[in-house]
């Protein structure tokens, strides 16, 4: 169960490393989904709750005012919508702090960027056609059922999602199929770009090995299938088998983007590291490689 409270902030805008926008805006604090493998359980700021993550949503209701006031003073170019929370999570149907926010940037003219894996964007369609919507980061996957309820038991069903990036992309809304995370032996990669067909590009991130609950996130996999599980303890420990199972992932997506001639990102975290937020810096072109 999900407790909820109407909480009040300081600040809206918050400078951010994400090469998406100026600024971040996060409606929230936590998320009704609780992926298991949500890189924000580590968040500095979120490690400082005492509830679990998943367990709880603050719902920040002053974050209209004070994005109003804020951009007086500040005037980005272009900010990211949702870094550390998913903005159309169910509780927004009550509060709608996220369609007031993208009404206010509407209004202002500032562009954004979104990170989602909510089909309840879907509700905003006409606010997201007035032509400051840049880009959506829509996150999809595919993997057995049995997985997911372990994984992400909360999130938004994968065909559901597809058909989210589908009408999105008939609405005429610029939104990029994100697969993450790329989980190794486990999500489906066959035929991406032919689901995907009318996506200008498709991106890929790898899990993150790096993640400080992975011992939970392998545990449960375990608890599925053993010898997968076995894997990614090995991945953790063995740079050479780290890269030679994510060399195979890449050259796999490659050999399809190839030959379906469509271009394609993917990000895959250094051995013991991270790729540090650059998304704009590799542009793989299938018909070309």
């Amino acid at each position: 169960m999900t407790d909820f409270k109407e909480v009040k902030i300081s600040r809206i805008l918050n400078p951010t490393s994400i090469d998406l926008g100026e600024y971040v805006i996060n409606p929230f604090m936590g998320c009704e989904f609780r992926c298991l493998y949500c890189y924000v359980r580590s968040n500095r700021v979120v490690s400082r709750k005492t509830e679990p993550w998943g367990s709880y949503v603050d719902i920040r209701i002053n974050a209209p005012q004070l994005l109003e006031k804020e951009l007086l003073r500040k005037r980005p170019r272009q900010v990211l919508l949702g870094s550390t929370t998913e903005c159309f999570q169910p509780i927004e149907k009550k509060y709608g702090v996220t369609g007031k926010i993208l009404e206010i940037l509407n209004k202002n003219k500032i562009y954004y960027v979104i990170l989602s894996r909510s089909p309840h964007i879907l509700d905003y369609l006409s606010l997201l056609k007035a032509g400051f919507c840049k880009k959506i980061y829509f996150t999809v996957n595919d993997f057995p059922v049995e997985f997911k309820d372990r994984l992400e038991p909360y999130s938004p069903g994968f065909d559901l999602r597809d058909e989210t990036v589908g009408i999105l992309i008939e609405e005429g809304i610029p939104v990029v199929p994100y697969f993450s995370p790329v989980l190794p032996l486990i999500s489906e990669l066959r035929e991406v770009f032919v689901k995907f067909n009318k996506a200008e590009t498709i991106e890929f991130e790898g899990l993150n090995f790096r993640l400080a609950n992975i011992d939970d996130i392998i545990n449960s996999i375990s608890c599925l299938d053993n010898d997968i599980g076995a894997r990614y303890k090995r991945m953790i420990t063995d740079n050479g088998y780290y890269a030679k199972v994510f060399r195979h992932i890449e050259e796999d997506i490659k050999t399809q983007s190839k030959a379906r001639g469509r271009s394609y990102n993917i990000y895959i975290h250094q051995f013991g590291g991270y790729f540090q937020n650059k998304y704009t810096d590799i542009q793989k072109e299938g018909a070309r490689g």
